[in-house]
């Protein structure tokens, strides 16, 4: 199917049906059919602003990591490919969006500055974090965050320091408005590089072990509902080891569901509902995605 798309729009680099399964860790999902690579902000801003012209609705992807892909997509999806380079000021580091989390953890190690230790477990892009103000071990980013920038739906790039209500527990107001964050900077303190190194590989292995983090997964599947713990919850309901197809709850725990390496979206739709019908069943809780689900999108429909 062919979109009359702009020629402003098909001046950025891009590629044409690219299998989902390569650009999200679970490895489900249908066909990308347009997928925008800007190699700079500039780029980027060409995209956004080509769109916003044409009325036309669009995605963005960072490292796939947080994302569960039911279906093709036919809408243009955004993902940047911006040069993975830091720059470093005294105590801060500056970092494209496009930029591994837990690279700049380990970077930031590297540079014996402390205070990205947290991150070391937390897959996906930097700009994935700051859409979600990520965190873990009782810090999150917007404890370091110094500044960050971004372009509106218009293509305009503002940087700006956070403000009060922007970043709260495991939310950014990038969830409400369709703007693409470009890069942050983060504010960092010295300390002992060998410490801070070994407090990144705790971190690492932490999360390595109490995770299923060799099978093909999306992270944290359900919100904790307030006061409990999903995974409980779903272990409770008997559910861990459930299987559709090649989807599965995981043996080890309950609140990742895991491809075993050839799930279907359909799979994979079925085993979330499952989950969430036998839970509700079971302790009268509505469990919520934590994760963000894409269903199939057509320019046609405008749906996002």
């Amino acid at each position: 199917m062919h979109h009359p798309w702009p020629d402003e729009l098909l001046r950025v680099p891009h590629r044409r049906d690219v299998p989902f399964a390569k650009l999200t860790t679970l490895g489900v999902g249908g066909t990308c059919q347009w997928l925008f690579e800007p190699t700079d902000e500039k780029e980027a801003a060409t995209f956004l602003r080509a769109c916003h012209k044409e009325g036309l609705p669009y995605r963005v992807l960072g490292m796939g990591s947080n994302l569960v892909i039911l279906g093709d997509v036919a809408i243009p999806v955004l993902r940047l490919r911006f040069p993975a380079e830091l720059k470093r000021h005294g105590n801060l580091i500056s970092a494209p969006a496009s930029f591994g989390h837990i690279r700049l953890s380990q970077q930031a190690a590297e540079m014996g500055l402390s205070g990205m230790e947290y991150a070391a477990g937390i897959p996906g892009s930097v700009g994935g974090a700051l859409r979600m103000n990520a965190g873990a071990y009782g810090a999150e980013l917007i404890d370091v965050l110094d500044t960050f920038r971004f372009l509106t739906p218009e293509g305009e790039l503002i940087e700006k320091k956070p403000t009060p209500g922007e970043f709260k527990y495991r939310w950014s107001f990038f969830a409400e408005v369709q703007a693409v964050a470009t890069a942050m900077t983060v504010k960092l303190a010295e300390g002992d590089r060998d410490t801070i190194k070994a407090q990144v590989a705790v971190n690492m292995e932490k999360r390595g072990t109490s995770q299923p983090l060799s099978k093909r997964n999306a992270g944290c599947i359900f919100k904790n509902p307030t006061g409990a713990s999903a995974g409980r919850l779903i272990d409770q309901a008997g559910l861990k080891g459930l299987r559709v197809g090649d989807a599965e709850v995981s043996p080890e725990h309950g609140n990742f569901l895991v491809n075993l390496g050839k799930a279907s979206a359909s799979d994979f739709a079925e085993l979330m509902d499952t989950v969430r019908a036998k839970v509700k069943e079971v302790h009268g809780v509505d469990l919520e995605p934590e994760v963000e689900i894409w269903r199939n999108a057509s320019p046609v429909a405008g749906s996002l």
